[in-house]
């Protein structure tokens, strides 16, 4: 979400309107950090997985009306599904191999080469690509891959139709699920605590780097949203940090790829809205489930900014 360099996900937007970057900045730390993330989460669900298995659970699934085991309690054995085959293993990775080429394009190719001069106007807000390039790169990747979508799947128009109706449905509770945590976080900026924490961390003496890295992580931790928590600390001291970052001579991608991870860590705790929306659609309690959620979203993604930023102080890149 937001390491991996290119991402077209928010988390990854939000520092380049503040930074003007782009998605791709800071890639081989970003690379480095899904490296550790990955490996830190494939390692704690292997352990788990052995674990549970060993105390009996397994997962089951109805299917044709009846209870059909997948996995059994010992880890042998699994269902038989007559699933037909697909006509082609690439089709289905297309869009998002689409989503990804085009934002690489726009960013590093296609917009460079364009006359941006008369954004600078006031009529078109008095802003430059830089502030812009990024969020624009990913929507255009997105807006191709839904044309190629539909491309592709022409001929059953009607099933598109109903299932972006079943989707937009669906969407409807976690919308505003986050959209009321984010509410919740403008609400906590707004109190004058926040401003005294915002504050204290700022004047703690550090760099640029751990002045945002601790900020965000902090903001995104009181709001529960790493985009809302992001956005908020941002906003605030958006500007004297990248002022800082530069009469320190620290690289504006690096910091836009750590403050990006440093967004993702403590945005999971229990009052979080994607935790909570997450728990109802599976079923389950925070008593059950959350051990598991914190280990995988906290503290993987926690200890690899950490260890970033220690590498980035030493010099290392």
């Amino acid at each position: 979400m937001t390491a991996l360099p290119g991402t077209p996900q928010v988390q990854n937007i939000i520092p380049g309107q503040f930074f003007g970057t782009g998605s791709f900045a800071g890639a081989l730390i970003g690379i480095i950090g899904s490296l550790i993330v990955i490996a830190f989460g494939l390692f704690w669900l292997e352990f788990r997985t052995r674990q549970l298995r060993r105390r009996g659970e397994h997962f089951s699934s109805v299917h044709n009306g009846g209870e059909q085991e997948i996995l059994s309690a010992n880890g042998s054995g699994q269902g038989t599904y007559n699933l037909p085959e697909p006509k082609s293993r690439v089709i289905p990775f297309l869009p998002l191999l689409t989503v990804f080429i085009v934002n690489f394009a726009c960013t590093l190719y296609i917009f460079p080469a364009m006359d941006w001069a008369y954004l600078a106007d006031d009529k078109y807000g008095g802003i430059t690509l830089a502030n812009r390039a990024a969020l624009w790169a990913v929507l255009v990747g997105i807006v191709t891959a839904i044309l190629l979508i539909l491309a592709i799947n022409f001929r059953h128009f009607k099933e598109l139709f109903r299932a972006v109706g079943e989707g937009a449905k669906n969407s409807m509770f976690p919308v505003f699920s986050t959209a009321s945590e984010v509410g919740y976080g403008a609400v906590v900026a707004s109190v004058a605590a926040f401003a005294v924490v915002r504050d204290s961390i700022f004047n703690m003496g550090a760099n640029a780097i751990i002045t945002s890295v601790v900020t965000v992580s902090i903001t995104a931790g009181l709001t529960g949203s790493s985009s809302g928590g992001m956005t908020i600390a941002l906003n605030a001291l958006g500007d004297q940090l990248r002022d800082m970052a530069l009469a320190e001579g620290t690289s504006l991608e690096v910091m836009h790829r750590l403050t990006a991870m440093a967004s993702g860590g403590l945005d999971t705790l229990p009052h979080s809205g994607a935790v909570v929306t997450l728990l109802i659609v599976c079923g389950l309690t925070h008593k059950q489930s959350y051990k598991d959620l914190a280990v995988i979203t906290i503290v993987g993604p926690v200890a690899a900014v950490a260890l970033l930023v220690g590498a980035v102080s030493l010099g290392i890149f």
